[in-house]
């Protein structure tokens, strides 16, 4: 009985999702912050990826945005490996990357929901290493409440995730902004959650081509910390400007642009 009513619940959640609603929203997210605050300088529309970087040999191409309202983990790992088998069939100028929508993962902005998307998106990340995917395809993940201090490892590198809000200081120093290393608060480098923070739970898969080539053959660095420790960083120079882009916009703006985008799916 009790797996009935939440079977039952499941399907009466995934019945409040609307595709178009939910896909708007999520396209309006990507508008204001990848391309309007530059999180990704190389993505310059909704529709299309990786421009820039012809001259290193990707090509552009158009972004797939797929949806699913599933609120059932394994389901939304079966959407997650039909996106990747589309990925491995399709060209780069046919399909540059995938935005997948999961409304029902993690619906919220609650510690519980975070702690369901994050369960989630580790379980796809795990399977995708398990099965050396992870050379193939790289993840970016997204949910409304995005708080990289609560994802695990805390203070190491995680798939599809930001660096440790623990490095930001030190990031900021190699990328050359001392002053603000030293200045910021630790709740004005907590902003940089926001670039992470979407109306809904979703996945960005990229081709690892584009990665590296948007990386340079010398992005990965050794990151001292301060306090003894050195780590393997990249993307020091793009986390450094979207911490203080994040900084400077400020919770309050940062926050109605999201309450925004979330009230487009109502």
């Amino acid at each position: 009985m009790k797996k009935k009513n939440m079977q039952k619940q499941k399907k009466s959640l995934e019945a409040t999702f609307d595709q178009g609603k939910t896909v708007a929203a999520l396209k309006s997210f990507i508008d204001r912050v990848v391309v309007g605050l530059e999180a990704c300088p190389y993505t310059k529309s909704v529709d299309i990826s990786a421009v820039g970087l012809e001259q290193r040999g990707v090509i552009p191409g158009p972004v797939g945005y797929r949806y699913s309202p599933t609120a059932d983990a394994c389901m939304a790992m079966s959407m997650f490996w039909n996106c990747i088998c589309e990925m491995m069939s399709e060209p780069d100028e046919n399909l540059s990357s995938i935005m997948l929508s999961l409304p029902g993962i993690g619906t919220g902005d609650c510690r519980q929901s975070h702690d369901r998307f994050a369960a989630v998106v580790e379980l796809v990340g795990r399977y995708l290493c398990l099965f050396r995917g992870d050379g193939a395809f790289g993840l970016v993940h997204f949910h409304p409440a995005y708080d990289r201090s609560i994802i695990h490892p805390l203070e190491k590198p995680s798939y599809g995730h930001l660096p440790p809000i623990s490095w930001l200081r030190p990031i900021l120093k190699m990328g050359g902004q001392e002053a603000a290393a030293n200045e910021l608060s630790d709740d004005d480098l907590a902003l940089s959650n926001y670039q992470r923070r979407s109306p809904h739970t979703a996945i960005n898969i990229l081709r690892m081509t584009q990665v590296n080539a948007a990386a340079g053959p010398k992005s990965i660095v050794d990151l001292d910390l301060g306090d003894g420790r050195t780590e393997k960083a990249s993307g020091i120079t793009l986390y450094t400007r979207n911490t203080l882009r994040m900084a400077k916009m400020g919770k309050d703006a940062l926050q109605s642009a999201l309450d925004a985008d979330i009230a487009m799916q109502n």
